[in-house]
């Protein structure tokens, strides 16, 4: 669901993150950070602070407390472990010491992603129609990563990280709702310039080069005609950390108050799965600036066909946006 993409930053003081320089520090503090956990007892002073963490809101352990959470009596030893997490991964405050946001959010993705377990589900048919061959689709886990697409015909649907705790409790139809829910939210944060992962910045490619300018072809009179592709899809990667995922431009912007709002005036049904959404034409709007256009034909309650027409810009911001009639 994803392509690569590098940019630069124009503003003055921004960091390119692509330099290699860059990432070989990256690479170093990350070494840093996973090596400081390898000790058992650092584990446990870890695991004694998260037991009763409550946000900003834990109540600090004692050194006492902590030390014999842990079980030790040699407070060289404890010391000595204590010092290497401090800053990193404890913090220690007057009455005593709390763990910080880095090692809760490193709790919290282990709890979430199971790493030890080896978890598979499906292939289970959903409550919906493949937009191909109008068979029911599958949804699938293996890898972490949950896929729906279609065992009926070549349709591949989309695929997208979910951790393997999201499975517990949800049957296949809950779980096709939940990744689809959580990979909208996620790519209207990343659409909107912040990592959903790292909260690092984004760059967007609309693929241009992946669409012909209006005019490059003729029809059988001789006339220029414009050129417009279905199914193209946009590249959002975080500055920063390996997000990366390609996007139906649509089914991104449905997130948008402003587009669903007209669209769904329009006949568009918002709550509906991206797939079962009409399938917009893009075509270059232009080059320099960047414009990427999508047209989509709608039809309301009333039988009444609509054109929607909205222009996004190399941030994928709307630019314009007109409904015809």
């Amino acid at each position: 669901m994803g392509r690569d993409d590098g940019s630069e930053n124009g503003n003055d003081g921004d960091v390119n993150r692509n330099d290699e320089s860059a990432n070989g520090d990256d690479r170093d503090g990350v070494r840093e950070a996973f090596s400081l956990l390898g000790h058992e007892i650092r584990l446990d002073i870890l695991l004694a602070l998260l037991e009763d963490w409550h946000a900003v809101y834990t109540e600090p352990k004692s050194y006492a407390e902590l030390m014999g959470a842990v079980g030790l009596r040699d407070s060289g030893q404890f010391n000595y472990h204590l010092d290497k997490l401090r800053g990193v991964y404890v913090r220690k405050l007057e009455d005593g010491y709390v763990p910080t946001a880095s090692v809760t959010a490193l709790y919290r993705t282990v709890l979430a992603h199971r790493p030890t377990e080896h978890l598979e589900y499906g292939p289970a048919a959903i409550d919906s129609a493949c937009p191909r061959c109008d068979q029911a689709p599958v949804v699938r886990y293996d890898r972490g990563f949950a896929t729906v697409d279609c065992a009926a015909c070549e349709w591949t649907g989309f695929t997208y990280p979910f951790p393997k705790n999201g499975l517990e409790g949800r049957d296949a139809d809950a779980i096709a709702d939940a990744v689809t829910r959580r990979a909208g939210r996620d790519i209207d944060l990343a659409r909107t310039g912040q990592c959903p992962f790292c909260a690092g910045t984004t760059t967007v490619d609309l693929r241009l080069e992946a669409l012909r300018d209006e005019g490059d072809d003729e029809d059988a009179d001789g006339d220029r005609i414009a050129a417009e592709v279905d199914g193209h899809w946009v590249e959002i990667v975080c500055d920063d950390c390996t997000f990366l995922v390609g996007v139906d431009p649509l089914g991104a912007l449905l997130a948008d108050g402003r587009v669903v709002g007209a669209l769904a005036e329009a006949g568009l049904e918002p709550d509906r799965y991206d797939w079962e959404q009409p399938t917009p034409t893009a075509r270059v709007e232009s080059r320099d600036p960047a414009r990427l256009g999508l047209e989509v034909e709608l039809e309301d309650e009333d039988g009444i066909v609509r054109t929607a027409t909205i222009v996004v810009d190399d941030t994928f911001a709307v630019r314009s946006l007109a409904v015809d009639p």
